[in-house]
C-alpha cells in the first residue's frame, strides 16, 4: 500500500474515533497527488476505514463538474453532478464517492480533513459565527455562509478560495463552513493535527462554562413502551431512554427546550431528522402516556413521520429508531446537539438552519442515501 495512503487511513481513523471531532457517519478525509484524488466513500465510517473505503477519482475528469453549466432545478443539478463524479471514478467497487469531492480536488494541498467537531460547531452554529471566527483566527480563516451543500456550496467556496488567494497570496488552510463544520488542509498529516491542535485550544480560551461532566445514564418510563408501539409495525423499533445533567437542562422545561428544539447541521437531519417533540411532566402515569400520544400525533400530522427525538420534562431524552445501532446514533447525534447548543452561548447562543435549509436535506437523494446506509 502506498504510504500516503497508509497516512490517510492514519489520519481518518485518529479523528474517526474521536467523539469530540466526529459523530456518526460525518467527516470525510481526502488525499491527491498530481493525477488522482483519494477521497472517503458516502456513508463509510473514518473511524474505522481501510483502503476499501476510500474512491479514487482521475482530476482531470474532475474538472468538468468546475466549467460545466448545471440545470437550474436542484433535484435535476444534483443528479447531474453526481452522473460526472461516477464518470471521473478509477478505482474499483461500487463505493460513491463523497458528495464534496469536488470541494476537495480544489483545495491546495495533499491531505484534507474535514470534521464537525462539537466545540467548533458550537462556534460555527451560534449567532456571532462571523464575528468570533475572525476574532478567534484571523486572517487565516476562511468563513463561508450557510449554504445548501453540494455543487452550490462547492462554487461558492471556489470563488471564496479564489478570491482568498488573490488577497493573501496562498490558498486558506482553513475553511470554517456555517451550520456545518470545519475543514483543514496541509501537505503532511503532521501539520493537519498541529492545526487541529491549535483550534481547539484558541476555542477552549472562549468558554466561560464547560459542559457537564457525568456519564449519561439509561432512564426508565413508561412511555418508553408506548411511544415504540406507536410505530408501524413496532416489534422492529427500538426506544432507548438516557439522562444526564445536561439533558436535564435542557429538559428542565419547555423554554429551555426550545434551544434544542431543531437542526443545527445537515447530520442532525441525516440521523435524527429535524424536529424534536417536548413532552411535559403529568403526574399520572397513564395521563403522560395519553398526553404524549397526542402530542406525537400532533407531530405526525404536522411533519409527516414519527419523531425520532423526545425530550420528556424533568427527566430526560428518548429515541426511536428501526434497530439498537440506529438508535444509539440517533442518542448520539442528539447529545452532541445539545453539547452545541449549550456552548454556543459562549458566542451569542443558537443558531438552527432555516426551514428552507432543512427541506433541501430532507429532500436530496445524497443524504437519504447515507441515512440508508447508517442504518444497514
Amino acid at each position: 500500500m502506498d504510504q500516503n495512503i497508509k497516512e490517510l487511513i492514519e489520519v481518518s481513523r485518529f479523528y474517526g474515533r474521536d467523539k469530540t471531532f466526529v459523530i456518526a457517519g460525518g467527516g470525510n478525509t481526502s488525499f491527491k497527488n498530481e493525477n488522482h484524488i483519494w477521497i472517503k466513500a458516502s456513508g463509510v465510517a473514518l473511524e474505522t476505514i481501510d483502503e476499501n473505503g476510500f474512491v479514487c477519482l482521475s482530476r482531470e475528469k474532475l474538472k468538468i463538474v468546475s466549467t460545466k453549466s448545471y440545470s437550474a432545478n436542484a433535484a435535476h443539478r444534483e443528479a447531474e453532478v453526481k452522473a460526472d463524479l461516477a464518470n471521473a471514478i478509477v478505482s474499483a467497487g461500487n463505493n460513491r464517492p463523497s458528495v464534496e469531492t469536488s470541494m476537495h480536488e480544489i483545495i491546495d494541498y495533499q491531505y484534507v480533513v474535514h470534521t464537525h467537531p462539537t466545540k467548533v460547531n458550537a462556534l460555527m452554529c451560534s449567532n456571532n459565527a462571523r464575528v468570533a471566527c475572525k476574532e478567534l483566527f484571523g486572517d487565516e480563516a476562511l468563513f463561508i455562509p450557510y449554504t445548501d451543500p453540494g455543487y452550490i456550496l462547492f462554487k461558492k467556496v471556489e470563488t471564496k478560495i479564489e478570491q482568498f488567494k488573490a488577497k493573501y497570496g496562498k490558498a486558506p488552510q482553513s475553511i470554517y463552513l456555517e451550520n456545518h463544520g470545519v475543514f483543514i488542509a496541509a501537505d503532511s498529516v503532521a501539520e493537519i493535527k498541529t492545526r487541529y491542535t491549535a483550534i481547539m485550544t484558541k476555542i477552549d480560551g472562549k468558554i466561560n462554562v464547560p459542559l457537564p461532566g457525568d456519564e449519561s445514564k439509561p432512564f426508565d418510563s413508561p412511555l418508553l413502551d408506548a411511544v415504540q408501539k406507536l410505530h408501524p409495525g413496532f416489534e422492529t423499533f427500538t426506544a432507548k431512554g438516557v439522562t444526564d445533567n445536561l439533558v436535564r437542562h435542557f429538559a428542565s422545561d419547555f423554554n429551555t427546550f426550545q434551544n434544542a428544539k431543531t437542526a443545527f447541521t445537515p447530520d442532525d437531519i441525516v440521523y435524527c431528522k429535524a424536529h424534536y417533540l417536548f413532552l411535559p411532566a403529568l403526574k399520572n402515569d397513564q395521563d403522560q402516556i395519553d398526553s404524549a400520544k397526542k402530542l406525537i400525533a400532533g407531530y405526525q400530522n404536522s411533519y409527516g413521520y414519527l419523531p425520532k427525538v423526545l425530550m420528556v420534562e424533568g427527566e430526560g431524552v428518548i429515541a426511536v429508531e428501526e434497530n439498537l445501532k440506529s438508535v444509539l446514533t440517533v442518542l448520539e447525534v442528539y447529545l452532541n446537539i445539545l453539547k452545541i447548543s449549550f456552548l454556543s452561548d459562549n458566542f451569542g447562543g443558537p443558531k438552527f438552519m432555516t426551514k428552507s435549509q432543512i427541506e433541501f436535506i430532507d429532500n436530496w437523494e445524497v443524504e437519504n442515501y447515507r441515512r440508508k446506509m447508517a442504518k444497514s
